[in-house]
């Protein structure tokens, strides 16, 4: 499995997922979607993401479970994570021990432009400036 420069949105309501792609794609984040966690799954594994974004809660697989099972693979565990969830961290303290994991952000907290600028940040991708110029050419 090779590596795509694509992140991994996994998140399974419509309405939020629909204001993440939106708002990342628009601002050149490569972006790809998927509503549940066997869909992620199958994605990961696949084509691997160079980040993930995951919800917790997702209608057939627990998120939690899915970061577990990625962790143990060697190539799947060396995939960053960030969860959002609607769950505090405090109540989800187990992330600090999953290698993957990175970030934790509270989704009713969630500043998507800044969002987007983390991750372009952290993935190497034009931003500010540099962005609006390679988008006017």
């Amino acid at each position: 499995m090779g590596r795509e420069r694509r992140v991994l949105l996994v998140e399974d309501d419509a309405d939020v997922a629909e204001l993440y792609v939106v708002q990342l794609r628009r601002d050149g984040v490569p972006l790809e979607h998927v509503r549940s966690g066997q869909e992620a799954d199958s994605f990961v594994r696949g084509r691997g993401p160079v980040l993930i974004l995951i919800d917790l809660k997702l209608p057939d697989v627990d998120g939690r479970e899915l970061i577990e099972r990625w962790s143990g693979d060697p190539i799947c565990g060396a995939i960053p994570i960030w969860i959002l969830s609607n769950t505090m961290p405090e109540d989800n303290l187990w992330w600090h021990a999953a290698p993957n994991v990175q970030r934790y952000f509270l989704k009713s907290r969630v500043v998507l432009s800044r969002l987007s600028l983390e991750i372009r940040a952290t993935l190497g991708l034009p931003y500010g400036e540099r962005i609006s110029n390679r988008i006017a050419s």
